[in-house]
C-alpha cells in the first residue's frame, strides 16, 4: 500500500526509480492504486502514445483512486467544507498531441498532466527565444510549438480554474517529427516545468538507449535535478531492460505494454506481469549493478 508521504511531490522528487503505470479504465486502476506505483496515469492507448482518455472514463478512475485506503479521500475541515484528502498516489493525465487537440476543463484530483509534441518540428521557432518573448509579453511574429503550448497550458488552466505540474514531453523516434530532448529540456527548465518525459511516438521496438547515449541521458538528468524537476523514462520498456536502466536513477520510469497481456498496450493489464515488473524494479540498485 502506498503511504500518504508517497503522493507528495517533493518525496516524488527525492526517490528514484519510482513507477509509472498507465491505465485505461477504472478496472486497471483498481488492479495497480495499491501495487506500489508512484503516479498513475490516464491516458487511451488506442488514440495514440499520449491519447485522451474521455472525462467519463477518467472520472471513474479517480473515484477508485480516491476510494479509501489509508484514510478518506475527503475529510471535513473546521469550516464544515469537505477537503480532498490526499490518496497517496500522484494522479497524471494525457492531454493527446498539441497540434491535434483542443485545450479542455480537468477534472478535480488530477497532479499532473502532459501533451505531446508531434510533427511540432515543423512549426518554426526557437523554444528559448519564444519562451523569453512570452515571459517578457513581447510577441514574436511566430512563436512556433512554444507559443503553442504556453497558450494550450494557459487555456487549459482557465477553463479548469487552476493551475497544475506540467510535463515536456520528448518523443526520442524520428517518425515523430518532435523538437528533440536539448530543445523540450531547455524550454522545460526556462519555463520551471514540473519535469521531462522521454518517450517513443510510435511503438516500434526502438529505445531510449537506441537513440541518445549514456552521457547525454546523464546530463539531461542532471539538469533537471539541479533545476529542482523530474525525469521520467518511457517507450518500449521491458522488465529485462531494468537492470540497465536503473542505472541512469531516473526520477519515474513508466510502463503500459510491459505489464499488459502479450505485452500489446491495447490489450488489459496483466497482474503476473505488473507484479513481476514492479518486483524487479524495487530491487536495490547494487544488487542490480552486480548481475
Amino acid at each position: 500500500m502506498c503511504s500518504e508521504a508517497a503522493s507528495s511531490w517533493n518525496q516524488l522528487l527525492q526517490r528514484r526509480n519510482q513507477l509509472l503505470v498507465s491505465v485505461r479504465n477504472a478496472a486497471e486502476a483498481r488492479l495497480v492504486v495499491n501495487t506500489g506505483v508512484a503516479v498513475l496515469d490516464v491516458k487511451d492507448p488506442a488514440r495514440g502514445a499520449l491519447g485522451r482518455a474521455d472525462e467519463s472514463v477518467c472520472r471513474e478512475i479517480l473515484a477508485v483512486v480516491g476510494k479509501p485506503r489509508v484514510e478518506p479521500a475527503y475529510a471535513e475541515t473546521s469550516s464544515g467544507r469537505a477537503t480532498r484528502v490526499d490518496s497517496g498516489v500522484v494522479m497524471s493525465l494525457a492531454l493527446g498531441e498539441l497540434l491535434e487537440v483542443e485545450p479542455c476543463a480537468i477534472p478535480e484530483g488530477v497532479d499532473v498532466l502532459k501533451v505531446g509534441l508531434a510533427h511540432c518540428a515543423a512549426q518554426k521557432g526557437a523554444a528559448q527565444h519564444s519562451a523569453a518573448q512570452h515571459c517578457s509579453g513581447q510577441q514574436g511574429s511566430d512563436g512556433g510549438w512554444v507559443r503553442k503550448w504556453l497558450e494550450f497550458r494557459e487555456q487549459t488552466e482557465a477553463l479548469s480554474k487552476r493551475s497544475f505540474r506540467w510535463i515536456a514531453v520528448a518523443y526520442f523516434d524520428a517518425s515523430a517529427q518532435a523538437p528533440d530532448l536539448e530543445e523540450v529540456k531547455t524550454f522545460a527548465i526556462q519555463q520551471q516545468l514540473a519535469g521531462v518525459l522521454i518517450d517513443s511516438y510510435e511503438k516500434t521496438g526502438q529505445t531510449m538507449t537506441d537513440v541518445y547515449s549514456w552521457e547525454k541521458l546523464n546530463s539531461c538528468r542532471d539538469e533537471l535535478v539541479a533545476a529542482g524537476m523530474l525525469l521520467a523514462i518511457a517507450g518500449q520498456i521491458r522488465v529485462e531492460t531494468l537492470p540497465v536502466l536503473k542505472r541512469l536513477e531516473p526520477h519515474l520510469i513508466a510502463v503500459r505494454s510491459a505489464v499488459c497481456e502479450l505485452r500489446d498496450r491495447n490489450r488489459s493489464l496483466c497482474p503476473e506481469a505488473l507484479e513481476k515488473f514492479h518486483a524487479e524494479l524495487s530491487q536495490p540498485l547494487d544488487f542490480v549493478i552486480q548481475k
